[in-house]
């Protein structure tokens, strides 16, 4: 399940953050412009999720790791050093690594469109494209936690409809 986890939420960080770059970057009119800075936002996104969760996680697991060893009075055993912290670390690197990709999937989707259409119906298909993800992510949330999917769903998506009007008032005030 933590890979999942990873995945969901690498599309979703991936997918809000790069709209918002994506509907920042159209004030320029510029489909080249627009597409290379929502790929080199994304990638950017993509690898300080890897890099957070590899340091979070990492300081997480060592702290825990301190408590037991101080709570083992006149023990010499540093957990570091065994199968524990070792598969531990190989799961920190296996969901940064979904978390890294997953989010770099995610910036794609709204830059798509540009590479098809003008920039005019490229920002409609952003918004619509990244809105259709985030429904389909909460969805498939719904189902796993067994809640009301379309509920699910349509809460993520009015999260993409706020991102996208937040982006756009920013972009508005340097027309």
């Amino acid at each position: 399940m933590a890979p999942f986890r990873y995945l969901i939420r690498g599309l979703i960080d991936g997918a809000l953050s790069t709209l918002g770059i994506v509907l920042g970057a159209s004030i320029g009119g510029n489909a080249k412009v627009i597409m290379a800075a929502g790929l080199s936002g994304g990638m950017a996104n993509a690898v300080s999720n890897l890099l957070g969760a590899f340091m979070a996680e990492r300081a997480s697991i060592l702290a825990g790791f301190r408590r037991y060893e101080r709570a083992m009075v006149g023990s010499d055993i540093k957990l570091k050093d065994t199968k524990i912290y070792k598969a531990k670390k190989r799961e920190i690197w296996i969901g940064g690594v979904y978390d890294c990709l997953s989010t770099f999937l995610g910036s794609v989707v709204p830059v798509l469109p540009f590479a098809f259409v003008d920039v005019r119906t490229g920002i409609t298909a952003a918004v619509v494209t990244t809105l259709v993800l985030l429904f389909a992510l909460g969805v498939g949330i719904g189902r796993i936690s067994r809640e009301n999917m379309l509920i699910s769903g349509s809460k993520m998506a009015i999260f993409g409809i706020l991102t996208a009007l937040l982006a756009l008032s920013i972009e508005f005030f340097f027309r």
